[in-house]
C-alpha cells in the first residue's frame, strides 16, 4: 500500500524557491517548515571502479593512510558514508581492468580473494568509519557464465559477498544489474534474490538499474509490479542531472517518487576536482539532484584519481594520487565540497523541502534535519554568480546561534563568524560562487596531513618480482597498471616469481578488449629510452596465435580505449616468429625458437628504433609514428610470462605550465569552453567551430616563462593535423614557435614541438581540412624549464 505522504512528496517534486533579484544587494527570504515534508538523506558516497584506485595500494603506509583519512575518516575530510566497488571481470572498464576472483568455473571452488585492491579498499574504509555502507557492481564479467542473466552470475555475486566476509566485511547492498548496460527483472526477482536468501544473505539489499536504460523508466514498471518493487531497496541511476557539464535534457518521472523507493545518483561527477569551477559544479549537482529529482544519495566517481596520467579518463576524481614512489598526492577542493555535506548531515536525517531550492545566478541550497529529537539541522548553500543576502525564517527550529563554514576558490572549509537567530530568523550575506554550511552541530574539522614532495618515476628502475608476497593483495607488482587482461604474480621454479598473464578465454566485455597489456605507471611520458625483460609465450590464445612482448611509447587509443594500444610492440609468437608492430603495420619480423624464455630489449631514441633478442640486434630502423608514451608488457589472451624488468628512460622535458590556466578565443572571449584542453583529463576536449576557417585559442601562463616544449593532443591521430603555435610576451606581438600549417606527418599520441622562447601567452591556431573538418583538442600542454 502507498503511504498517504506520497501525494505530498510528488507535489514537492515541483517545489523550488522563488528567484530573487540579480543585483549585488539582492535579498531572498526563505521560510523553512521544520515539521514539513521531505525524504530521508542517504549521504554522499564514492565509487571505486574502472581501476581508478589502483595506484593507491602501492603507496607506503604513511601516505596511504593519510589519503584514506581524507576520503573516509568522519569529521576529517570528505567522510564518505557509502562505498561502491567494482566486481572485477578482467576487462577494461574505463581506465583499466580489474581482476576476477574466479575467472574460470573451476576457480569458483577456491576463489582468489586476494586479487586486486577493492576488498582491501573496503576494509580500509571500514577501519576509518565502521558505519560506512558497502555495495558492489559488475562492469565486465567472466566468460564462463551461461549468459549474464544466469544462475552462474547469481552464484558469482554470492561468492563475492562470501569474499567480503572473509575480509571481515559486511556488505549492505549488491547491484542487481550490469553497469550502464542492462538489467533483467525476472533474474533479479527469481534468481538473484532467492540465491542470496538461501546462502544466508537475506539482509543484503538489491539496487538497480545502475544507469541501464532511459532515466527512471524502471519506475513505470515498479509502480505496477509490487513484487519487483519489494525486491529492490533503491533506484540507482547515473548522472541524472548532467554529465561532465553536459545537460542531459531529461525531466523527472513522477513514478520515481511514487515507487516509495529511495532514489540515488549511483555514479556522478567524472571530472577533475582541482578547479573551483568543477568544485561548485559538484556541490550544486548534489543539491539539484534533490531539488529537481528527489535524489537522496549521490555517489562520486571516482574518490581518488589513482590511475596514471597516460590512461583514459586520467586526472578525474576528488583528489589525486599517482606518485606512490614519492608518496606525493593532491587534496583537491572537491574533498571539502563533500565535507560541507557529510560532516554536517548524516544518513537518516531528513530533507526539509521548504528549505530546498534555487538561488539567482545559478545557486542552490538544501536543508537537512536530524530526526533523533535533537532539533539539529544544517543548511548547505552554493551561492550564485553575485553577492546576495539570504534570510532564513526558522522559527520552529529554535537555536540562539548557528555555526557557519565557508569555502571559496582561495580557501576551503573554514569556520567563519556565527550567525544569531533574531525573531526566528537568521541572515547570511553570501559572496559569489562560494559554498556555505549553516549548522547547529559541532565537531567538524578540516583534517590536515603533511604531504611529501613530488618526484618523477625513477629513470632507472628494475624489478625481478621475487620480493612480493603471494598471499597479500593486490597480487600484481607495484607501479604496474593493467589496461586490459590480467597480469598476476605467480610462483616459478625454486624461489623465482614472475608476472604471468592469466586471461585465456573470452569474457563478457564492458567495452571491447583486443589484447592484454599493462604499463609501468609513470607520471610523465617517455621521450626516449629502453625496456628489457625476459618473456615467454606459453600457448596459443583462444582467438588466435599466442604472443608475448614489450611496448615502447605506448598510449591509449582514445577513440577506442581498450583496443590495440598505440605504441611500438615487439612480440614473440607461439608459431615461432617475432614481429615489430605499430597499430597498423609490421615494421620488421623474423624467426625465433618460441619454446623457451627470451630476453627482449627494446629502445627508442628520436626516430631510431632498436630491438634485441637474447643480446642479438634484430631491429635497427627509422620510424617516427609514435612520439612519446609509456613502456610495458603486451600479450594475446594466452598464458604469457614476464620477468627481470629493467627500465632506462628519459622523460619528456620540462615542467607543465599550462594546466588549468585560462584560455580565450574570438569565438569565446570569456573562455568557458576551453577548460577541456587544460584539465589533464585525456578524454575531455575543446571542439573548435568547424566552418571552414582557421580557429585559435590563446592560453595565459600567468607570467613570463621560458617555453621549451608543446604537446598537442588531437582526434586527428590518423592524419597529420595542420596547425601553428605562436608565443607572445604582451598578447599583441607574436612570434612563431612551431609552424605546421603544411603538416602531413602523423605523430601519435600527440604532436611534439621543441623550442626556446620566453612568453606569457601561447597561441594555437588550427587549420581546417578541405572538407571543413577541424581537429578537436584533447590537451594543449606547454612546458617550461
Amino acid at each position: 500500500m502507498f503511504k498517504n505522504t506520497i501525494t505530498t512528496l510528488y507535489f514537492a517534486l515541483a517545489v523550488s524557491a522563488a528567484v530573487g533579484q540579480t543585483n549585488a544587494t539582492a535579498s531572498k527570504t526563505i521560510k523553512i517548515d521544520g515539521n514539513g515534508t521531505g525524504r530521508l538523506f542517504d549521504g554522499i558516497g564514492a565509487v571505486s571502479a574502472g581501476s581508478s584506485s589502483r595506484l593507491l595500494i602501492d603507496y607506503a603506509d604513511k601516505s596511504r593512510s593519510d589519503i584514506l583519512d581524507y576520503l573516509f575518516k568522519p569529521n576529517f575530510g570528505a567522510g564518505f558514508t557509502y562505498l561502491k566497488t567494482e566486481i572485477g571481470g578482467d576487462g577494461n572498464t574505463t581506465c583499466g581492468s580489474e581482476p576476477s576472483f574466479a575467472r574460470t568455473r573451476a576457480e569458483m571452488e577456491k576463489p582468489h580473494y586476494k586479487r586486486g585492491f577493492e576488498y582491501w579498499l573496503m576494509r580500509e574504509a571500514v577501519n576509518r568509519n565502521p558505519s560506512i555502507e558497502l555495495d558492489a557492481l559488475e562492469w565486465s564479467m567472466p566468460g564462463w557464465f551461461k549468459g549474464v542473466w544466469s544462475q552462474d552470475n547469481a552464484d558469482y555475486l554470492v561468492k563475492f559477498i562470501d569474499g567480503a566476509k572473509q575480509w571481515g566485511l559486511k556488505m549492505k547492498y549488491i547491484s542487481g544489474c550490469w553497469n550502464e548496460r542492462d538489467y533483467n527483472r525476472d533474474w533479479i526477482v527469481n534468481v538473484l534474490r532467492p540465491s542470496l536468501d538461501r546462502n544466508g544473505f537475506k539482509d543484503i539489499k538489491i539496487n538497480a538499474p545502475e544507469g541501464a536504460g532511459k532515466a527512471w523508466e524502471i519506475s513505470d514498471l515498479l509502480v505496477k509490479d509490487s513484487v519487483f518493487r519489494n525486491t529492490l531497496s533503491s533506484i540507482s541511476y547515473h548522472y541524472p542531472d548532467s554529465y561532465m557539464w553536459g545537460n542531459r535534457g531529461e525531466e523527472p518521472n513522477p513514478n520515481s517518487v511514487l515507487t516509495e523507493l529511495p532514489l540515488w545518483s549511483g555514479e556522478d561527477f567524472s571530472l577533475p576536482g582541482a578547479s573551483w569551477r568543477n568544485t561548485t559544479y559538484l556541490a550544486k549537482n548534489i543539491l539539484r539532484c534533490y531539488i529537481k529529482w528527489k535524489i537522496v544519495k549521490v555517489n562520486m566517481w571516482c574518490p581518488i584519481a589513482s590511475m596514471p596520467d597516460i590512461s583514459c579518463f586520467s586526472n578525474v576524481g576528488l583528489m589525486k594520487g599517482v606518485m606512490p614512489w614519492a608518496g606525493y598526492y593532491e587534496v583537491w577542493p572537491t574533498i571539502w565540497a563533500v565535507a560541507h555535506f557529510n560532516q554536517f548531515a548524516k544518513p537518516g536525517w531528513k530533507y526539509l523541502d521548504s528549505g530546498c531550492g534555487e538561488l539567482s545566478g545559478d545557486g542552490a541550497y538544501c536543508t537537512y534535519k536530524n530526526m533523533d529529537g535533537s532539533n539539529d539541522y544544517s543548511i548547505v548553500i552554493v551561492s550564485g554568480s553575485e553577492a546576495q543576502q539570504l534570510k532564513f525564517n526558522i522559527s520552529d527550529l529554535p537555536k540562539n546561534k548557528l555555526h557557519v563554514w565557508k569555502s571559496d576558490s582561495k580557501s576551503q572549509f573554514q569556520q567563519v563568524e556565527d550567525v544569531t537567530v533574531v525573531d526566528g530568523q537568521i541572515t547570511l550575506s553570501v559572496d559569489p560562487e562560494c559554498i556555505y554550511t549553516i549548522t547547529t552541530t559541532t565537531g567538524q574539522k578540516k583534517g590536515m596531513h603533511s604531504i611529501p614532495k613530488e618526484k618523477i618515476f625513477p629513470t632507472k628502475y628494475a624489478d625481478n618480482f621475487d620480493n612480493y608476497a603471494l598471499d597479500r593483495a593486490p597480487l600484481s607488482p607495484q607501479y604496474f597498471y593493467d589496461n586490459s587482461g590480467a597480469f598476476e604474480l605467480v610462483q616459478g621454479e625454486g624461489n623465482n616469481k614472475y608476472l604471468r598473464q592469466l586471461l585465456v578465454n573470452d569474457i563478457t566485455h564492458w567495452i571491447p578488449d583486443e589484447c592484454a597489456y599493462t604499463f609501468v605507471a609513470q607520471n610523465a611520458e617517455w621521450d626516449q629510452g629502453e625496456i628489457s625483460s625476459d618473456v615467454y609465450v606459453e600457448n596459443d590464445a583462444f582467438n588466435g596465435v599466442g604472443y608475448a612482448g614489450l611496448i615502447l611509447r605506448g598510449a591509449y587509443d582514445k577513440a577506442n580505449q581498450s583496443n590495440i594500444p598505440f605504441g611500438y610492440r615487439f612480440n614473440i609468437y607461439k608459431d615461432g616468429t617475432w614481429k615489430l608492430l605499430t597499430k597498423k603495420a609490421t615494421l620488421a619480423s623474423g624467426i625465433v625458437d618460441a619454446s623457451k624464455w627470451h630476453k627482449l630489449k627494446f629502445s627508442g631514441k628520436g626516430n631510431t628504433i632498436k630491438g634485441y633478442i637474447d643480446g642479438r640486434l634484430v631491429v635497427d630502423l627509422q620510424d617516427d609514428t609514435y612520439s612519446i608514451g609509456a613502456a610495458g608488457y603486451v600479450s594475446g589472451f594466452n598464458f604469457a610470462g614476464f620477468d627481470n624488468l629493467v627500465l632506462n628512460y628519459t622523460p619528456a622535458s620540462g615542467k607543465l605550465l599550462s594546466a588549468w590556466m585560462p584560455a580565450t578565443s574570438p569565438v569565446d572571449p570569456i573562455g568557458h569552453s576551453f577548460i577541456g584542453a587544460f584539465d589533464g583529463n585525456s578524454l575531455s576536449k575543446w571542439s573548435p567551430k568547424a566552418d571552414g576557417t582557421a580557429q585559435h585559442l590563446v592560453v595565459d601562463l600567468g607570467a613570463l616563462k621560458k617555453i621549451k616544449r608543446c604537446e598537442t593532443f588531437t582526434d586527428f591521430v590518423d592524419k597529420g593535423v595542420k596547425y601553428k603555435i605562436e608565443y607572445s610576451a604582451d598578447n599583441v606581438n607574436w612570434s612563431i614557435f612551431a609552424d605546421k600549417t603544411n603538416n602531413g606527418k602523423i605523430s601519435i599520441p600527440c604532436s611534439v614541438d621543441q623550442g626556446n622562447a620566453k612568453a606569457r601567452w601561447m597561441r594555437l591556431t588550427l587549420l581546417p581540412e578541405s572538407d571543413k573538418t577541424i581537429a578537436n583538442i584533447y590537451e594543449f600542454k606547454v612546458y617550461g624549464d
